[in-house]
């Protein structure tokens, strides 16, 4: 399910700046049915989701292979119906290399959405954040909240220019955010282990898989909360994949 998954002919092949990329047929797939959400939008929405949720995420993968090329490896990137993986065999293996090329995704993300704000502004529409939309604002907005806060923008004439900047800011943002939690195979779930696996090699994996586990039963929950069939689809099966491969490790450990 989050391992690289077979050729297939479907595939779409290309490179950047040299580094190859793979564009698996269920990347699509799986993009069109959470554009669709079970509902009937309109095909402008699910056209700018699509495109979003592409550049993002291959936005990401790039930032993890530019370190991993940084630091001696060969990558190349492949994405699939999960989402996306840089996978490199040869770049350098200690602490702070791995720790840094697992942050520099979220990083170049949160980078990009910083990139988009500046955009906005420089067109001489205003944008900033705001906790009461109560208040009258001197401009008509758009935006989104992400984590409690609203990010509003004054409005475009054109909605699909709108579209397209909540879901560029909503997915680099909070999708930014959520990879930082310390869950495998999230990117803060390998910035775990690796901080873990610095005082003891056995005891750090151990620890790094209970924190995995208990911190996705926990977005679990909040998925719960939310109403989201999704969220808790997913941080359950990590919860379950993090508690199957801590049983596994125990078991080869004795």
């Amino acid at each position: 399910m989050l391992a690289e998954p077979p050729p297939t002919q479907g595939d779409v092949h290309f490179s950047i700046l040299g580094i190859p990329v793979r564009v698996h047929p269920f990347f699509w797939i799986i993009t069109l049915i959470i554009a669709l959400r079970g509902d009937s939008a309109p095909p402008a929405e699910v056209f700018s989701w699509i495109v979003a949720v592409f550049v993002s995420i291959l936005i990401h993968e790039l930032g993890h292979a530019f370190l991993q090329r940084r630091y001696g490896g060969h990558p190349r990137i492949v994405l699939h119906g999960m989402g996306g993986l840089a996978i490199c065999g040869d770049c350098d293996r200690s602490t702070r290399s791995q720790i840094l090329i697992s942050f520099a995704g979220p990083g170049v993300g949160f980078l990009f959405a910083a990139i988009l704000a500046m955009l906005v502004v420089s067109t001489g529409h205003h944008l900033g954040l705001a906790t009461d939309l109560s208040q009258p604002l001197s401009f008509k907005p758009s935006g989104l909240k992400i984590l409690g806060v609203w990010l509003l923008w004054e409005s475009f004439v054109s909605p699909h220019v709108n579209e397209m900047l909540s879901n560029l800011f909503f997915i680099n943002i909070l999708w930014g955010a959520v990879n930082l939690l310390p869950i495998y195979p999230l990117d803060g779930g390998h910035i775990s282990r690796e901080l873990c696996l610095l005082r003891h090699p056995r005891e750090g994996m151990i620890l790094s898989l209970r924190i995995s586990m208990f911190a996705a039963i926990g977005m679990a929950i909040v998925g719960l909360s939310w109403q989201s069939f999704l969220v808790v689809l997913m941080f359950g099966y990590f919860a379950y994949s993090s508690y199957k491969t801590l049983e596994a490790y125990r078991a080869s450990s004795w």
